[in-house]
């Protein structure tokens, strides 16, 4: 199963899912994917296989983002035949319409997002089993994710906060990310079969938009003697062009790269494949990230530094070395006061702080989590 979440701001509509997937015992995909996710979760089961393996928010043509939870077969059946009604012109109802005349599909559930008449429109399938195809007006979440005791309830209190102040649907998508991610390395979202990283994108009027470059810092302040000491941990890079996707890990022995696989009938040209996954690798190696989402790894909380914001010096300064396999970050001194000491959020705040003065950070009170 998986966690899937679908929300809209008044210019957008957004879809985000976690890469988790799990089947019956699978030897050779356990030993191709070890036994720990991107973020370092142990997925080791005697009865099952659990990993990170397949993102899956999917952009299909007319500018339609769509999303699944459950039998991961049957959804690219159906996905692979709403492409094909798509491709044909016809409007995302219409289409859809025409596929469930096929069905019902009662293994899986669906969102997509969509614009019309400049309008976000965000519809269902079978949420919950319950068969039904309909226009939803607040969040959703779907998939075994949902049934833990605050993720649904929380992260619809943080789009909510988010999608309804004035920070743009660029920044919506990079923050509601990092909220997922910080929530998921704290809590055992394993035991619902939900984890690895987070993926989604949006829906507007310029088209769709997904994730940007982005590197994840897992960090923590630790006081010994009166003193506070910054240790950054372990880092997570997700390097996105077009439908592929690399994912390079702390965790991992090697690059993964995903590849969307929507278009079943079509086997990719494998020399033009190659030279993308080498631009993907250049890319990574070239340090070129438009984020930077620094995650508490001991307290709740994360901080974004924006990479290409014309107006302010970079925070973070990324110097890899290609052939010895190394990526250092250097944090400027003020990024790095700011995390040793950071605002002390009193517990009578209710909505997240943001220091407007300095678009790279955002702070989550306590309380958002509990």
């Amino acid at each position: 199963m998986t966690y899937c979440i679908g929300f809209k701001s008044k210019t957008a509509v957004f879809l985000i899912a976690d890469s988790m997937t799990s089947s019956g015992r699978n030897q050779e995909i356990d030993e191709a994917f070890g036994e720990y996710t991107t973020f370092g979760e142990f997925v080791k089961e005697e009865n099952k296989t659990m990993q990170d393996r397949r993102y899956k928010v999917f952009k299909l043509p007319g500018n339609v983002l769509v999303t699944f939870a459950g039998d991961v077969e049957d959804a690219l059946e159906v996905l692979e035949m709403y492409r094909k009604e798509l491709e044909k012109g016809l409007k995302p109802i219409t289409a859809f319409e025409k596929v469930l005349s096929a069905g019902p599909f009662s293994r899986v559930e669906l969102l997509m997002g969509f614009m019309e008449q400049d309008m976000p429109k965000l519809y269902s399938y079978n949420y919950m089993g319950n068969g039904q195809f309909k226009e939803e007006h607040s969040s959703i979440h779907l998939g075994s994710g949902r049934e833990h005791q605050y993720l649904s309830d929380k992260s619809s209190q943080f789009v909510d906060f988010i999608t309804n102040d004035n920070f743009g649907d660029g920044i919506c998508l990079v923050y509601t990310l990092a909220f997922l991610q910080n929530f998921a390395i704290k809590n055992p979202l394993k035991l619902f079969d939900v984890g690895g990283f987070f993926f989604g994108g949006y829906v507007h009027t310029g088209g769709v938009q997904r994730m940007w470059n982005t590197t994840y810092l897992m960090y923590a302040v630790t006081q010994s003697n009166g003193e506070r000491n910054l240790h950054l941990n372990y880092q997570v890079s997700l390097t996105r062009k077009e439908d592929l996707l690399l994912v390079s890990s702390s965790f991992l022995d090697h690059e993964r790269v995903y590849l969307q696989e929507i278009n079943l009938e079509e086997e990719p040209n494998l020399i033009d494949l190659e030279n993308r996954v080498n631009e993907l690798r250049d890319d990574y190696w070239e340090g070129k990230f438009t984020f930077i989402v620094l995650l508490n790894q001991l307290n709740y909380g994360f901080t974004v530094c924006y990479m290409e914001n014309p107006n302010k010096k970079s925070e973070i300064n990324i110097v890899t070395d290609k052939a010895k396999g190394e990526v250092r970050y250097i944090l400027s001194s003020d990024l790095v006061k700011y995390l040793l000491y950071s605002p002390i959020v009193k517990e009578e705040d209710i909505d997240p702080t943001w220091d407007r003065n300095n678009p790279a950070h955002l702070e989550i009170p306590m309380r958002w989590f509990r």
